[in-house]
């Protein structure tokens, strides 16, 4: 093994764009930094909201993001030695780059932008979103080291998808093979082929894995991010997990994760799932002993702080009895208790038939005509039960109505009076046949009564989400000064979104009235 001081000849480089590649305390820090776009000043972003991940003095990254953590993890187990492999930053990547280089890993969650949560940021508030903007300077400088050494580039993470959707030059020109799913199948004779001189082909798609194949992470993961199950398999056509079925990790790796992540330092971690309480049950049924025997056994990790809930689904929460749910939340305290212990849902429409359509297993085992009850309903029993509702909805689904807008703009008049935060975003497809098509949701194509809902969530986030980003930041071990700038900084966005919001309103009124009077003719 390298001491810290060595340098460093490995043929296989990993680096992350330069929003994953950051040191964030909490979720909430890592999802607010990755929503920002260009109208931030750059060095705002890389020292204050996004702060480098650290690295040692050889160029390997002592954080990295889970992703590539587990692609290490199985080059590792495959045969690869340390000296092989090195998970690195943009800032030091010059720093392991060379002749002995034959390839290297890039990944981004949102490389080009299309994310549904970013181009509803985008759309409002101006500039180009970081996660785009870094992932060219990412590659371009690649691409400059690609010329010296000669080495092969495959582009993958969460939002690979998007270079095989949407053309982009960078992309197109230094990306050698686009790498879509789950490394441990077929990642391996990829990368050994690539080392070879042997091509697999511009795309390959990664098969889901048996959960013995999946191996325990050798370094500590962003946020503390573990995953506790792959996949979803709802349905969802926003969705790039829409088709996976959702495979469960043994809870000994998931501890092992965890003490690798203790062991560097990280005391706050996140429990990355699509739906959290379905941990442990077949299809989608939960099973209550099995989520807690592991939480039991996360719990039993000394050294750690804060767990963090990332996405469940509402039909899960309406399979548990309160006494089921207050059960996983008491789990869930850890060292630092949270009185903000969030969870994503996703609501996307009060019309359970809309829903369905575009979601063909959201709202099983229930019926499309309780789907808008079913939503009030989650909403009542975790906030009696301990938990704090993040939900979101997707505007300008296929097939919604103005009436569907108007329901949903009276569901949320309903979920104000809990305790919530409701973020809309825009509908953008993910499945290939679909995109090109003109479906994407944008502030061309919204209506007054778009707007007038959006508005609304907003003026509810404004008020409740600075409260639960201070809880959170203050159980995971943020400094008192870092929060109190972080709510200066949410009051100057909050005035600079109302005026956003009133352009908008104008932008929207006459595009209208332009309609109006065309018809009219």
């Amino acid at each position: 093994m390298h001491s810290g001081n060595d340098t460093i000849k490995p043929a296989i480089v990993l680096v992350a764009d330069r929003t994953l590649s950051a040191s964030y305390k909490i979720l909430f820090e890592g999802i607010f930094a990755t929503m920002q776009t260009t109208r931030v000043p750059a060095a705002a972003m890389r020292h204050f909201l996004s702060p480098a991940a650290p690295t040692d003095a050889s160029g390997r990254a002592t954080i990295a993001p889970l992703g590539l953590r587990r692609v290490e993890s199985a080059l590792l187990a495959s045969g690869f030695s340390r000296d092989d492999v090195a998970v690195t930053t943009p800032e030091a990547l010059d720093k392991v780059l060379g002749p002995w280089t034959k390839v290297v890993g890039v990944s981004s969650s949102d490389p080009l932008g299309y994310g549904m949560s970013n181009t509803t940021t985008t759309s409002f508030w101006g500039g180009e979103l970081y996660t785009r903007f870094w992932m060219r300077k990412l590659l371009e400088q690649i691409g400059q080291a690609k010329q010296r050494y000669d080495f092969k580039v495959v582009g993958g993470g969460a939002g690979a998808w998007q270079w095989n959707a949407y053309p982009d030059e960078t992309a197109d020109r230094v990306i050698d093979t686009i790498f879509d799913g789950y490394f441990e199948v077929d990642g391996l004779a990829m990368v050994r082929g690539l080392m070879d001189g042997r091509l697999s082909g511009r795309q390959v798609c990664g098969q889901m894995p048996q959960a013995q194949q999946i191996r325990p992470i050798r370094g500590a993961s962003g946020m503390g991010v573990v995953e506790l199950s792959r996949g979803c398999g709802r349905g969802c056509r926003f969705c790039s997990m829409a088709r996976t079925p959702m495979v469960h990790l043994p809870a000994d790796m998931i501890c092992e994760d965890l003490r690798i992540n203790r062991d560097a330092g990280v005391r706050a971690v996140v429990s990355a799932s699509e739906d959290f309480f379905r941990y442990g049950g077949t299809g989608v049924r939960p099973n209550v002993d099995a989520l807690c025997g592991l939480l039991e056994k996360m719990r039993a990790v000394d050294g750690l702080s804060f767990l963090q809930i990332d996405h469940a689904n509402i039909s899960t929460v309406m399979q548990l009895s309160d006494d089921e749910l207050r059960r996983i939340r008491g789990l869930m305290t850890w060292q630092r208790p949270s009185e903000y212990l969030w969870v994503n849902l996703g609501a996307e429409s009060a019309n359970g038939e809309l829903v369905a359509a575009n979601s063909p297993g959201k709202i099983a085992p229930f019926k499309p005509q309780e789907w808008e009850g079913l939503i009030v309903k989650a909403g009542e029993k975790l906030t009696k039960t301990g938990y704090y509702s993040v939900f979101s909805l997707v505007l300008g689904l296929p097939g919604e109505t103005p009436d569907d807008i108007r329901r949903t703009l009276a569901l949320v008049d309903r979920l104000e009076k809990m305790r919530v935060v409701i973020f809309p975003i825009f509908y953008e497809p993910v499945d290939a046949a679909e995109i090109g098509t003109g479906r994407r949701f944008g502030i061309d194509t919204m209506r007054p009564e778009h707007l007038e809902l959006y508005r609304k969530c907003y003026e509810i986030n404004f008020r409740n989400v600075p409260r639960l980003f201070w809880d959170n930041q203050r159980a995971g071990g943020v400094s008192w000064i870092k929060r109190a700038m972080m709510r200066v900084l949410g009051k100057a966005e909050i005035a600079t979104w109302r005026r956003q919001f009133r352009a908008v309103s104008k932008r929207i009124a006459a595009r209208v009235e332009t309609e109006r009077v065309r018809h009219a003719v």
